[in-house]
């Protein structure tokens, strides 16, 4: 039975296009996330500012236009919204190496750039999501959102590494035209699939936008599952993002930690990710559905505890922090494919775009606090003291999993009507 299940999904054409296209733009994604700041560096000698603008400019998006995409998505068909956000991608990052080339490429035109790369990067990401559960039978949810997860944490590994080969050899902006071509290639293969997408789009178009944003947040704060999910994740990023923000400079500036190790540090949170995504439909037969939800991310707690807490030598605590950067993203990764397919199972389809628009802004806009709030803590009471009170912060994360009806599930239920 296992087989077969696992046979059926490979043997769908359409999620195979899916899962192709988006290898792809990750694998070209990976030099971006590379050449981009390069370029800026190297060529327009950007400042710290400027930088840090220059990333922001990617990431508001998420934030300014998250609910109006979801609501968008729920209007339209969703397959031609894929294939707009991967051409105009494809346009927008060719003409990063065209402008370098005639010498007109200022840190202002990556700016505008940036930011509507980030535009249509919200669209495809929400998009993309929404779609998946129109193209795979519900039982194979798991299995496919592990599918896609696979090929994000080989990017990460690989990605970075292919990039610097490329941008060695080919100079930072012309090396981002792989990344062009990545999503045209992407679009390609979205092109290719065919069927036909459930939902009632005709009735949606009909609706006032507006209304259907307050539709999409009723959808999540009336749902128990739903609300607790999000409530989970938002509070649980406030947390991470503030870990994340302090990280770098307790190895730096506290332990002394060299560049050498904290590449070898983060490379086992890679190894943690892609273990996590392999992982995945394994513990979900262990454990069951509720279980892996609630108690998976108390491994990735331990992990974070880890970190305050180690000492010994320069060794000891270079392995140690390399554990824990491996324990807290294994786990991690485990519980984001079955919390995706959690809320993909349970979502009618004409409201997969708003209520994964919902829990995904949450989520985007709770890191970023957490990153400022991490930042202010540490100069307030201490980085090590403040890692401390981020565990405790994970902790109460958890309380909204274990007092709702997740906790109780063993597998995917049916979607609600």
């Amino acid at each position: 039975m296992e087989y077969s299940r696992r046979k059926s999904l490979w043997s769908q054409s359409n999620f195979l296009k899916l899962w192709t296209a988006r290898t792809i733009s990750l694998f070209g994604s990976a030099i971006t996330t590379l050449a981009l700041p390069l370029t800026a560096i190297s060529i327009l000698h950007a400042t710290p500012f400027q930088m840090g603008l220059l990333l922001a400019l990617g990431q508001v998006p998420q934030l300014l236009f998250g609910f109006v995409v979801g609501a968008w998505v729920d209007r339209v068909r969703r397959r031609p919204l894929l294939l707009i956000a991967d051409l105009g991608r494809t346009v927008l990052l060719a003409l990063i190496p065209l402008l370098s080339f005639l010498h007109f490429l200022g840190i202002e035109a990556l700016y505008v750039l940036n930011f509507f790369i980030g535009v249509l990067s919200v669209i495809f990401t929400i998009a993309s999501t929404s779609f998946l559960p129109s193209l795979v039978e519900r039982e194979d949810l798991v299995e496919a959102n592990t599918a896609l997860q696979v090929s994000q944490s080989a990017a990460q590994i690989a990605g970075p590494s292919l990039a610097g080969i490329f941008i060695q050899l080919v100079t930072a902006p012309m090396a981002i035209i792989g990344d062009s071509i990545s999503f045209f290639l992407s679009a390609l293969f979205i092109w290719r699939m065919g069927g036909k997408e459930g939902g009632d789009v005709s009735l949606a178009s009909r609706q006032n936008l507006w209304e259907q944003i307050r539709v999409g947040l009723d959808a999540v704060v009336k749902n128990p599952i739903l609300r607790a999910l999000a409530m989970a994740n938002g509070v649980a990023n406030i947390f991470w993002g503030a870990q994340l923000s302090l990280l770098l400079v307790y190895m730096t500036e506290v332990l002394k930690i060299n560049s050498l190790w904290i590449g070898i540090i983060y490379a086992c949170g890679n190894a943690g990710f892609l273990i996590g995504t392999l992982l995945a439909k394994r513990v979900l037969q262990w454990w069951g559905l509720g279980w892996s939800l609630c108690a998976v991310p108390l491994l990735s707690i331990s992990g974070a505890l880890l970190v305050p807490v180690a000492h010994g030598s320069f060794l000891e605590v270079a392995l140690a922090l390399a554990f824990a950067q491996f324990l807290t993203v294994c786990p991690l990764i485990i519980y984001h494919i079955h919390e995706v397919s959690l809320r993909q199972s349970i979502t009618p389809d004409a409201l997969q775009g708003r209520v994964n628009a919902t829990t995904q802004v949450v989520s985007w806009a709770t890191t970023p606090l957490g990153a400022l709030l991490g930042g202010w803590l540490g100069e307030w009471i201490g980085i090590r003291s403040t890692l401390f009170l981020i565990v405790g912060g994970l902790l109460l994360a958890q309380l909204w999993l274990w007092f709702s009806p997740v906790r109780t599930l063993r597998t995917l239920p049916q979607e609600e009507e």
